[in-house]
Formats: C-alpha cells, sequence, structure tokens
C-alpha cells in the first residue's frame, strides 16, 4: 500500500471554526482511532493531491505538536453537491496488528478471447471493498480478463486471495463475455442455412 504525506494543525470544532477553516481554502479533518480523536485541518491542496492518485490508500499524518507521524486510511470524504469541492475528510488511524477494512480499485489486464469472436465485455465493477491486515494491502485487485470466452464470467467467488479477504457478496459479477447481436445473429444465420443443407440433402 502506497502512503502520502499530509501536514496539518489541531483546529477547534464548531460551524464558526469550520467555515473559517473553509474560506481560507482548508479542508477540516479528524483523526481517530483506538486511544485518538483529533480534530485537525490542512490544505486543500495537501488533499487534491490524495485524491489525485488513485492507488493511494495510506496516508502519513503529521499534526503541528505531534512528535509521531501517524499512519492512516482515508475512510470518508464528504464532497459539495454544487461545487464537488471536498468538505470534510475522516481517517482512521491503522494499528499494524488489526485487519481493517477498505475499498481498493480493480484493474482490468488482457484482451479477453471471448471479445476476439465477437462477443461482448461487460464489468460495472470500478472498486472492492476488502480485509486484511495494512501490511498485506495491496496498491489494487489485479484481474486477469484475458481467458474469458463467450459465455464466461467472474464472479467474487473466483477471486479469494490468502492474504486478503473481499466482502462483497460471494455471486457479485465482476466481469462477464456474453454474445452481441451481431453474434446471436450470425449464428441464426448459420443454424438455418445447415437446416437448409440438410432438407436439400
Amino acid at each position: 500500500m502506497k502512503y502520502v504525506n499530509i501536514y496539518g494543525k489541531k483546529r477547534n470544532v464548531g460551524k464558526k471554526n469550520v467555515r473559517f477553516i473553509r474560506i481560507s481554502e482548508n479542508i477540516p479533518c479528524i483523526l481517530y482511532g483506538k486511544d485518538i480523536n483529533i480534530p485537525f485541518y490542512t490544505a486543500s491542496e495537501n488533499l487534491k493531491k490524495v485524491m489525485r492518485y488513485g492507488d493511494i490508500h495510506g496516508v502519513n499524518i503529521k499534526i503541528e505538536g505531534y512528535d509521531k507521524n501517524i499512519k492512516a486510511v482515508q475512510k470518508e470524504i464528504q464532497f459539495d453537491p454544487v461545487s464537488d469541492e471536498i468538505l470534510h475528510v475522516d481517517f482512521y488511524k491503522i494499528e499494524e496488528s488489526k485487519p481493517i477494512k477498505l475499498s481498493l480499485p480493480v484493474k482490468f489486464v488482457g484482451r479477453p478471447i471471448g471479445v476476439t469472436k465477437g462477443g461482448e465485455y461487460y464489468s460495472l465493477i470500478r472498486k472492492l471493498k476488502i480485509k486484511a491486515f495494512p501490511s498485506d494491502i495491496p496498491e489494487f485487485i489485479k484481474i486477469d480478463i484475458s481467458s474469458l470466452d463467450i459465455g464466461d464470467r467472474i464472479i467474487v467467488k473466483d477471486l479469494q486471495n490468502v492474504k486478503y479477504s473481499i466482502l462483497d457478496p460471494v455471486q457479485t459479477l465482476i466481469a462477464r463475455v456474453k454474445n452481441s447481436r451481431t453474434t446471436i445473429k450470425e449464428e441464426d444465420n448459420k443454424n438455418k442455412e445447415d437446416k437448409k443443407q440438410q432438407k436439400n440433402k
């Protein structure tokens, strides 16, 4: 798992303080976990940097007045519904000895063999939720789809890994290759031609 550094300052809670922080082009955040609950703020550019790197899930948070950097993961982001600007971010402190839950991006590799035969590739999955120890968390979940033929599919049950558990339902569809309209039409024409030839025999 990749980490990015974030620098912040402790803040007071309350709507007025939050409003002032946002006007100053900073973003209110909170860091919580075992024996820790620190409201802080950081420059908006810091968090935009995190958002730019989709494979980064860990952060090293350095808060003014605290001696040590604190490793954490991003748990929740609130966006403005109109401007889409970041309003607030929750970070959860990592305990190396305890597994954590988070969503990882899915990266597909290869070209399905069924597509070369005229099939249609289908997938709506972009992320999967996993549970793992921090040291075992990959940057992303890599899925090889090159062996998918027409009619084949991949579900969560097919992706189990010894280093992490996927928490999505086991029957969740990850990817499949189905007959395209062109392929179905060609098969219908072929079947008609075969029947015609059999009648002529």
